[in-house]
């Protein structure tokens, strides 16, 4: 598991997330209400209680195709 600081986006996404991968990725889709929340990595760093994490800031969002 990977954590990283979601930044932008929908208010409640914002903040710390795990990510189920080894590699850290270029861009982390989200599903959250009907949506695709689109991050991509910013090459920033922001410590967060104490450990330094990848940010990745808000791009775009999609719709979920049904």
């Amino acid at each position: 598991m990977c954590q990283y600081l979601l930044s932008d986006g929908p208010d409640a996404l914002q903040g710390v997330h795990s990510v189920r991968d080894d590699v850290p990725p270029e861009r982390v889709v989200v599903a959250y209400y009907g949506q695709h929340q689109h991050f991509e990595l910013t090459g920033e760093t922001a410590e967060v209680d104490g450990s330094v994490l990848p940010v990745l800031r808000w791009t775009y969002s999609t719709a979920i195709a049904e």
